[in-house]
């Protein structure tokens, strides 16, 4: 089948990378804002972490819901309600209003990127995915790289409500985006959700066995991604190291880590996806042994980049992987449960290496970080079959 990844220019990567650099601009945002009214620490962790659980929260819901409606009305349901929830975050002034706000936020971003998400399954042949996966998430990387600037620069000099006002901007440009585009023939016929939408039990059972590893295998990967933004500050701090050489670190760690979405994409579509994911895993679950080791600025550099490096092999994968597994017929509400466990590993990482650097020390945090990769590693080298070919072997 001959496919043209230029065909999801306009519905898939100009708004992945708005909507990335939107949600990137709220990185230094949020927490400026629920300071300014008053918040304390503990309020700020519960006010940046309120995306991602609204995220989390609906996922399943979301996944029925593109069954029901089909991908380009929830896409476009997640723009307005962007939209909706951004202009209401920068207008209230407490704190409470704001974490709700910033849940909805997170809810309809979740209505968008998986409805996205399904698209592209229905949309790009299996022999093309890893291009359009890698790439997706090379552009996300890139939002994600500039936002947190043009966020910071712009809540500092015009204010901290002008940020989520620009989201809104932002999300009803790109819903007229979406709108007007022309909606290319899917892969499956299966397109629109008319057939009888799968309850959550048929999902379930039917996907069982895939669940139970592949989805064990996407939390681990995701628990170790998360896990490097906590350990990475604490290490730094830990040996004397200052937020500016912090920063460094990060900056050229995402540097690196955004150079490889190109040749991973062909690389996974040549020889298949478990070679950039196992290479990918191993390494990030080494960088935390390694990690245990710096003890100056030189050596935590090493382990920044060797982290990055090893993000940057998973680029675009779970997203290849879950599209991989994923039925023809219906991809929502698999990809709707697939992404919570991915969702899950990203709230479990933090808070668990965090707590546990907090009651044992840094070094048993590391090393039980690694330990857990040790089992994702097994996941990933031994019983994920190699999903370029078929689903049918799991």
């Amino acid at each position: 089948m001959d496919f043209r990844l230029r065909k999801i220019i306009l519905t898939v990567y100009l708004p992945a990378f708005l909507t990335s650099f939107c949600m990137g601009m709220l990185a230094p945002t949020i927490p400026a804002k629920v300071d300014l009214i008053g918040g304390t620490a503990f309020i700020i962790g519960l006010a940046v972490g309120a995306q991602g659980l609204g995220e989390a929260f609906f996922s399943i819901q979301t996944g029925f819901l593109i069954n029901r409606f089909g991908n380009k009305k929830i896409m476009l349901m997640g723009m307005i309600g962007l939209a909706i929830s951004g202009s209401i975050s920068g207008l209230v002034q407490n704190n409470l209003t704001l974490y709700f706000a910033l849940f909805s936020l997170g809810i309809f971003y979740g209505f968008f990127s998986l409805s996205r998400h399904s698209f592209m399954t229905q949309i790009v042949p299996s022999e093309y995915r890893g291009k359009a996966f890698s790439r997706f998430g090379g552009i996300n990387r890139i939002g994600w790289f500039f936002g947190p600037v043009a966020g910071g620069y712009t809540a500092g000099s015009l204010g901290v409500d002008i940020p989520f006002y620009f989201i809104s901007i932002v999300s009803i440009f790109t819903a007229l985006i979406i709108f007007f585009s022309r909606e290319p023939k899917y892969e499956s016929s299966d397109n629109s959700g008319n057939n009888k939408s799968k309850t959550f039990k048929d999902t379930v059972l039917e996907n069982k066995k895939i669940f139970a590893i592949g989805g064990s295998g996407h939390f681990i990967m995701q628990f170790l991604r998360q896990c490097r933004h906590v350990l990475i500050p604490i290490w730094a701090f830990s040996i004397g190291l200052g937020v500016e050489e912090l920063g460094l670190i990060q900056s050229i760690s995402a540097a690196i880590d955004m150079t490889l979405f190109y040749p991973v994409g062909l690389i996974m579509d040549k020889y298949g996806r478990k070679w950039t994911s196992v290479p990918s895993i191993i390494l990030l679950s080494s960088g935390f042994i390694f990690i245990t080791y710096a003890n100056s600025f030189t050596g935590l550099m090493i382990v920044g980049l060797l982290l990055g490096f090893a993000n940057g092999l998973g680029s675009g994968a779970m997203l290849t992987l879950g599209s991989d597994l994923s039925p023809k017929n219906q991809p929502g509400s698999f990809l709707g449960i697939w992404r919570l466990f991915g969702w899950s590993g990203n709230s479990a990482g933090g808070p668990i290496s965090g707590a546990i650097a907090q009651t044992v020390g840094n070094t048993a945090s590391a090393l039980s970080v690694s330990m857990i990769g040790g089992i994702g590693v097994i996941i990933f080298s031994f019983f994920l079959p190699e999903t370029l070919k078929n689903r049918s072997s799991l």
